[in-house]
C-alpha cells in the first residue's frame, strides 16, 4: 500500500510539470503518431513484369543526316518506342557508343557518356521516347587533329536498329600564308627553306627586302635566324653560325661549317641532313651557285658530320612533290613539300591526288586539304599541260572557307606541277573548265603560283 501511494505521488508530481512546461509542437510533427493507430495497411507499390510475349522495337530519327557537317556541335536524334512507361526500368536508353573512322581507318570509339550531352524521355499515349542531344564538337570528341572524319552511331545489338553515319568535317579557321603576286618594286626576293614546327621537313618561305650589297649573304644571315614566335614554324636555327660561304669553281661554292658551331644547333644525323638541304635547296637557287661542297673545320673527314659523305657535290634535283599542311599552335597554314616517288608521271598524279585526300604520306598523318567525296574521274597529259576533271563536289568545296579554297587550289597547282614534265594545269568539272575557283580562272591553263608562302619580311 506504501508503495502505491509513492507511484501515485509521482505521477502527480509528472503531470503538474507537464502543465506548465511549454510543448514544442514542431517536434512533435517529426513524428507519425497516426500511423499508430491507424486501420490500414500501407501501400506496397509493385512494378508490372515485362510480359515474356513483349517484343520491343523501335525506330531512330536522325536530324541533318544528308550533308557533311562542318564544325559540328550539337546533333538531335529522337527514339521511338513501343515499350510502355510500365515497362521504363526494364530497358537500358543510354547504350550508345560513337565509331569514329579517318581513311576508312577507326580513330577511336566512345560510350555515351562521353557524346551524349542530354537524353529526356517523353510519353505518347504512354510509350517511350527519347530525345537525344548528341555533342559533336571537336573537343567533345577529343580529336587531337581536325579533317575529315565518319561518326558511326550504334545502338545496342539487341535493339536491332542498323547504325548511321554522319559524315563530319573540321576546319579551324586559319591564316593560310598565301603565294604572293609579282613584285616589280626592285627589291630582292628569293627563297629560304626552315624547319617546320615539328622539325621534320623543311618550309619554303618566299621573302622580300631591299636589293643588298650580297645576296649570298643575305640569304646565308637569313637562315642563321628562324621566323619569331607565332609564326608556326620551329624557333631552332636551322645551320650553324659563322657558316662560311666561298666560291671554289666556276659556279661551284664551298661551305664551311665548324664543330664548335654545328654542335650549337645539331644533334642527330637527321638534323645534320636538313640543314645541309635547306643551304643546298636555298642557295643554289641564286644565279651565280649551281654546285655545293660541304666542309667540317676546312676539311672533308669522313665522321666529322655524323656519317654524311662530305665528298658529295650537291646540285638542285628534280623531285615530285606533294604539298601538304599540319596543324600548329598558331593559326598560320604553309604548304609543305613532302617528297613523292612512283614508277611514272601517271602514277605520281594519282598518288599526289590520293595523298591530298587523306593527308597520311610515310607513316605521318598530315592535314586532309581535299574533301573525301571530290573525285578525279580522269587525266590527261598533253605536251607539259596536265587537264584534270573533277566531279561536282570539287566546285562544292569550301564554298563559305575562302582560305581553305586557295589552300586546296595551290596545292594541288604545285603538287602537279612540281613534275619536272608538267608546268601547266587545266581543271574542268564534268568536262567544262572551271572560271572562278580560288582566285584563278582555268579557261586557260596555269602554271605554278608566283611565290609559295610569302613572308615578305619580319
Amino acid at each position: 500500500m506504501t508503495r502505491l501511494f509513492i507511484n501515485l505521488f509521482f505521477i502527480v508530481i509528472v503531470c503538474f510539470t507537464l502543465a506548465v512546461l511549454p510543448i514544442n509542437t514542431a517536434a512533435l510533427e517529426l513524428f507519425d503518431f497516426e500511423g499508430l493507430f491507424s486501420n490500414e495497411e500501407p501501400e506496397i507499390v509493385e512494378e508490372t513484369p515485362v510480359d515474356e510475349a513483349f517484343k520491343a522495337e523501335y525506330t531512330v530519327t536522325y536530324e541533318n543526316i544528308n550533308n557533311r557537317l562542318y564544325n559540328p556541335d550539337d546533333i538531335k536524334v529522337v527514339l521511338k518506342t513501343n515499350i510502355p512507361k510500365s515497362y521504363e526500368n526494364d530497358y537500358d536508353f543510354n547504350d550508345i557508343t560513337l565509331a569514329l573512322y579517318q581513311n576508312d581507318k577507326i580513330f577511336q570509339i566512345l560510350n555515351s557518356d562521353k557524346f551524349v550531352s542530354n537524353s529526356q524521355l517523353t510519353y505518347d499515349n504512354d510509350l517511350i521516347t527519347v530525345n537525344y542531344t548528341l555533342t559533336f564538337d571537336y573537343y567533345t570528341l577529343e580529336l587531337n587533329r581536325d579533317g575529315f572524319f565518319d561518326a558511326e552511331i550504334n545502338f545496342d545489338a539487341s535493339k536491332n536498329i542498323p547504325s548511321k553515319v554522319y559524315q563530319l568535317a573540321y576546319r579551324p579557321d586559319i591564316d593560310y600564308v598565301n603565294n604572293g603576286s609579282a613584285q616589280n618594286n626592285g627589291n630582292f626576293i628569293y627563297k629560304a627553306f626552315f624547319k617546320n614546327v615539328s622539325g621534320t621537313h623543311l618550309v619554303p618561305l618566299y621573302f622580300s627586302v631591299k636589293y643588298p650589297e650580297s645576296i649570298t649573304v643575305e640569304v646565308r644571315n637569313r637562315l642563321y635566324n628562324p621566323p619569331p614566335l607565332g609564326y608556326g614554324l620551329s624557333e631552332n636555327a636551322i645551320i650553324p653560325e659563322r657558316s662560311n660561304i666561298s666560291k671554289i669553281g666556276d659556279k661551284h661554292y664551298g661551305v664551311f661549317l665548324y664543330t664548335n658551331e654545328i654542335n650549337k644547333v645539331i644533334e642527330t644525323k637527321e638534323e645534320a641532313q636538313l640543314a645541309i638541304d635547306a643551304l643546298v635547296k636555298s642557295l643554289t637557287r641564286l644565279p651565280h651557285i649551281n654546285k655545293l661542297t660541304i666542309f667540317v673545320d676546312d676539311v672533308q673527314v669522313e665522321g666529322s658530320l655524323f656519317d654524311i659523305d662530305l665528298k658529295t657535290v650537291y646540285e638542285q634535283t628534280d623531285e615530285t612533290y606533294v604539298y601538304l599542311t599540319e596543324r600548329n599552335a598558331t593559326t598560320k597554314r604553309y604548304l609543305i613539300p613532302v617528297e613523292i616517288s612512283e614508277d611514272n608521271v601517271y602514277d605520281e598524279i594519282l598518288s599526289i591526288f590520293s595523298v591530298l585526300k587523306t593527308g597520311y604520306i610515310d607513316n605521318k598523318q598530315w592535314i586532309q586539304i581535299i574533301p573525301p567525296e571530290v573525285e578525279m574521274d580522269t587525266f590527261m597529259i598533253e605536251g607539259t599541260t596536265i587537264t584534270a576533271d573533277f566531279n561536282e563536289a570539287f566546285l562544292n568545296s569550301y564554298t563559305d572557307q575562302p582560305e581553305y579554297r586557295r589552300l586546296m587550289i595551290n596545292s594541288i597547282l604545285y603538287s602537279f606541277t612540281s613534275n619536272p614534265n608538267i608546268n601547266k594545269v587545266l581543271i574542268t568539272v564534268n568536262g567544262q573548265p572551271v572560271t572562278d575557283f580560288g582566285g584563278y580562272d582555268f579557261t586557260e591553263a596555269q602554271q605554278e603560283p608566283s611565290y609559295i608562302n610569302f613572308i615578305g619580311d619580319y
